[in-house]
This record gives structure tokens, C-alpha cells and sequence, in this order.
């Protein structure tokens, strides 16, 4: 056989078997330099023995693999990407078509086989990707020490822009929570935030960027203020670490950037245009997809979650703010006038502070220290302007009134 019909690789093994035949090189070392166990290099060298350069070939060139696409699932393939796969709305690859083509039309294909076809066909072009540098962050070693948190505004379905709120451990690069809202505010991260621990306890440490949900990015008559989620952790002695930028929290934005090409072909394959659809969907199926598909062991076995036995969590979970008594028992709070109940079992000074309390459910507790105190609520009406003797007066709901003269 002709020199010329070996490639680079077989032209550089047989000069390393030459020189091992020879004596020049122990086979140890042949091995190392050819990447390669002892075993397979005394197979290697037997047959260039017996067959010089022909027995370096592999028989099965020029011959059709045995692993090779039959012509019936290609044809079937073929089919239901032009007539399904590649008719969706955003570009889909062939990483997802083959998982999908598993999942919904019992066709197994590896994604590697499926792009190769693609390409020849015309249906697919490979793209070349600029490599950028970023200091690369170990992963925690253990489940819980560490949970990154986000929340993506995207056209997810339908459309329409919704917010999928996500938690993602560090250790494991496993979702542990997420569930689509209609915005990233306190009260759905709060909502997120309590399922994750009913379901997994507390971890150590949040990690999420500097967005005005997660951060008070500036100072407040020069002291430095929490935002109300930001309080709920420390109240559960959760560390909330601020990241400086995308690239810290890549664990999530990676799970995003997935989610975003992944999820969305499926919601549109499988009709899916409500945000409840969408996160029954994302419960019942895709969650436990793909963390078997893409999470990893952590490098150490300990859980590093703790309890939550006995925390109150409505307590917790809920806006927090201070008012004044005023002279009249009654404590202004949002556009209205709590009148705290006399006699109550704990004494109340005029001046005196106290907790508000309000619920995602809209109900309010008023509090002295951690005493709830009786109150009734009296919503404030917008004043009343009466002209009187050429002035105009303004009354409140109680009647009490001030006057103001009429400008000319």
C-alpha cells in the first residue's frame, strides 16, 4: 500500500513503531507519546510487524459504519424538521430537536449525528463563537452553602412578556425553585422564596445582583438601608451576597440563556400560552429534566440547609415599616388612619412607635414591640372643597376643616 494513502496520525505512529521495533524506544514510552495503553500499542506493533505500513489502516475505511442513519429514519427525520421543527417562530437547534424528537415522536438521535445531517442538507450552519476570559469561580462543594438567584423578563410565550424567577444551587447547578410571575417584585420573590424553603430549608448564603428588589444602591440621609427582601433573609440568617457583575452569577444566566432557547419552542410545540400552563409545565416536566440532564454531584455529600421548624414564617414574609402614634390614638399608614382601640392590654403613649405589619394578602398588624394591639381602620376620603364667604374649605371625612383664602 502507498505511503500516501496514510494519514499524518498513521505516519506518525509508524515512525513510532519503527524506533520501538528498533530498540530506541521502550514501549512505555511509545505509549505515552502516542496517547495510548501498553496493550494496544503490542497490538499495533504486531500487526506492523507482520504488515509494515498496510497494518497501521483501520479496516473499515472506505467502508459505511455500522452506526450509519438507516434511510427510512432519515427520510422521517428529514420530514418532521421541515414540516414541524424548523417552521417555529425562534430558530431551534439540533440539540433541542433531538431531544425532542425523543420525547414527542419516538425517534432517538444523537444531537452530534442530527447536526452533521442538518449541515449537509442545508438546514443547519454552524457558527464560530468568540472565547472571552473571565476569572473562573470553583463551585461551592456542598448543596445549600451557596444559591444564586434572578429573574429573566423575556417573551416567553404567547407573545407576551412575562418574569421566571429561579434558584439555582452553586454545588450542583440544580434548579431548586422557579415559577413564572408577571414582574421580579418583592412580594413573588418573597412567594418563590418560601416555597424553596418549605420544600428545602434555609441556605447559607443567596447570591443575586444589584437590582433595586435585592439592593438599596444608595445611601439614605447618609445611612445605608435594606430593601424589604433584603430583611426577610437577614431575619432568617440568610447572607444576601451582591454579585458586581453578570459574569458572577453565570451559573444562572447560563440556566437562562438555556431556558430561553429551550423552553420556549417547547411551549410553542405544546400550545402553551398562560403563565399557569406555562408553570404547570415547568413543575410536572422540565424541572426534573433537566436536572437529571444537566446538574452535577456535589463534591462533598453534606446538605448544608438547615430547618425551619419552628420560624414563623407569615412573620417573615411580609412589609415592614414604623409609624407614630399620634395625639389621637390613630397611626397615619397608607393613605389611611389606623385608630388603635382603647382600653388595650398592653399602655400606649401618644408619640410612642409602632410595627406595621402588611401582608401579601392585604391584611395589617399593628404592633408594640412583638404585641399585636387592636385597631379599626378609617380610610381617609379625598377633601371636600366648600366655598364659604369667598373662602374655600377643605374638610376631611371627620369634619374638621382649615381654611385657605380663594386665589384672585
Amino acid at each position: 500500500m502507498k505511503m500516501l494513502n496514510l494519514s499524518q496520525r498513521e505516519l506518525d505512529t509508524m515512525i513510532i513503531l519503527e524506533r520501538t521495533k528498533n530498540r530506541e524506544l521502550k514501549q512505555e514510552e511509545a505509549a505515552q507519546i502516542l496517547q495510548i495503553g501498553t496493550r494496544q500499542l503490542r497490538r499495533k506493533l504486531k500487526a506492523y510487524k507482520e504488515a509494515g505500513a498496510a497494518g497501521l489502516i483501520s479496516k473499515k475505511r472506505g467502508k459505511p459504519s455500522n452506526r450509519r442513519l438507516p434511510l427510512i429514519k432519515k427520510e422521517s427525520v428529514l420530514k418532521l424538521l421541515r414540516e414541524k421543527y424548523l417552521t417555529l417562530k425562534t430558530i431551534a437547534g439540533p440539540t433541542f430537536i433531538a431531544d425532542q424528537l425523543a420525547k414527542h415522536d419516538d425517534i432517538k438521535i444523537d444531537h452530534e449525528t442530527l447536526r452533521k445531517l442538518m449541515i449537509r442538507e442545508g438546514l443547519w450552519e454552524p457558527s464560530t463563537r468568540k472565547k472571552r476570559h473571565h476569572q473562573w469561580r470553583e463551585r461551592k462543594h456542598h448543596l445549600g452553602e451557596l444559591v444564586q438567584v434572578d429573574g429573566s423578563y423575556h417573551i416567553w410565550f404567547n407573545n407576551d412578556y412575562a418574569t421566571l424567577i429561579a434558584f439555582i444551587d452553586d454545588a450542583t447547578g440544580r434548579i431548586m425553585a422557579a415559577r413564572f410571575f408577571d414582574r421580579e417584585s418583592t412580594e413573588n420573590l418573597a412567594k418563590l422564596t418560601q416555597e424553596y424553603l418549605n420544600k428545602f430549608g434555609r441556605p447559607l448564603a443567596v447570591y443575586s445582583d444589584r437590582g433595586s428588589t435585592y439592593k438599596v444602591n444608595h445611601k439614605i440621609d447618609g445611612k445605608r438601608s435594606f430593601t424589604q427582601y433584603h430583611r426577610m433573609l437577614k431575619e432568617l440568617d440568610i447572607e444576601l451576597i451582591h454579585a458586581q457583575s453578570p459574569q458572577a452569577k453565570g451559573r444562572v444566566e447560563r440556566l437562562f440563556k438555556t431556558m430561553q432557547d429551550r423552553l420556549v419552542k417547547e411551549f410553542e410545540l405544546l400550545n402553551i400560552s398562560t403563565i399557569e400552563a406555562a408553570n404547570d409545565y415547568l413543575q410536572k416536566s422540565y424541572i426534573p429534566e433537566h436536572n437529571v440532564k444537566f446538574a452535577v454531584e456535589p463534591l462533598e455529600n453534606a446538605d448544608f440547609h438547615r430547618p425551619i421548624n419552628e420560624i414563623d414564617l407569615q412573620s417573615i414574609f411580609c412589609l415592614k415599616d414604623e409609624r407614630t402614634i399620634n395625639n389621637d390614638y390613630t397611626v397615619r399608614y397608607n393613605h389611611a388612619l389606623l385608630q388603635l382601640a382603647y382600653p388595650q392590654e398592653i399602655s400606649i403613649r401618644r408619640g410612642n412607635k409602632v410595627k406595621i405589619h402588611e401582608h401579601f394578602d392585604k391584611t395589617i398588624d399593628v404592633l408594640i414591640g412583638n404585641q399585636r394591639v387592636q385597631f379599626k381602620r378609617i380610610v381617609q376620603k379625598k377633601p371636600v372643597k366648600k366655598h364659604v364667604a369667598g373662602k374655600v374649605q377643605l374638610e376631611d371625612q371627620l369634619g374638621r376643616g382649615q381654611y385657605f383664602p380663594l386665589r384672585p
